[in-house]
């Protein structure tokens, strides 16, 4: 985002004026609300527009389509979990401990005590991407950037000799990340959260097990 002006802020290659971007706010909120009480192929931006308490016309001075509002919205609720789990990892003092990065990676963190915007439009994309060819197209892109941070946490760990080099960092990526997508979806289902401690006791001995 480059301001043009003191009246005008120019976004994603179009001028707006500053008081328009809190309406922006306000329909990614709407649409994360409106995603995450009725799933995304029964959500209808009327209904988002509804819920933001304004017109349908304004969603589409903003976005293209649904998908298109999807994907901002998933793409904001990555971005704020993101910086709440590094303030976890901050505060914990294990900002170098690969697994325990992998543990508080996104799409929730040990101080989050529901289930984070993140964690739900998480889960609604995979099935959006899995249920409708046109939004994979979307959604993929977003997808393997999540994995990738799995990726990258397990590569940077390997050049530290951390891990032992045999391993392969996409399929522990891959693997780490499954686990945690399936926690989330069982969690959001009603099954109990796994407690920090036993959770970080599996974590603790696979840590171990793939040093050199």
């Amino acid at each position: 985002m480059a301001v043009t002006s003191k009246k005008i802020v120019k976004v994603n290659g179009r001028n707006r004026r500053p008081w328009a971007l809190a309406s922006k706010e306000r329909i990614l909120a709407a649409a994360t609300a409106e995603i995450a009480a009725v799933g995304f192929e029964r959500a209808r931006l009327t209904e988002i527009a509804a819920r933001a308490e304004m017109t349908p016309g304004s969603i589409y001075t903003w976005f293209e389509n649904k998908e298109d509002l999807f994907r901002a919205a998933l793409e904001e609720a990555l971005t704020k979990q993101i910086i709440s789990n590094a303030e976890t990892l901050d505060a914990g003092g294990f900002a170098d401990n690969w697994i325990v990065q992998i543990g508080t990676l996104v799409p929730r963190n040990s101080r989050d005590t529901t289930a984070t915007d993140a964690q739900m439009l998480l889960i609604e994309s995979y099935y959006a991407a899995w249920r409708d060819p046109k939004a994979r197209k979307k959604f993929l892109k977003g997808i393997n950037s999540h994995l990738e941070m799995y990726v990258n946490i397990i590569k940077n760990a390997q050049s530290m000799g951390k891990i032992t080099p045999e391993v392969d960092a996409q399929t522990l990526g891959t693997i780490m990340l499954a686990m945690q997508t399936g926690m989330s979806l069982l969690s959001l289902s009603g099954v109990p959260r796994v407690e920090d401690e036993h959770w970080s006791g599996i974590l603790t001995r696979l840590y171990y097990s793939l040093k050199p």
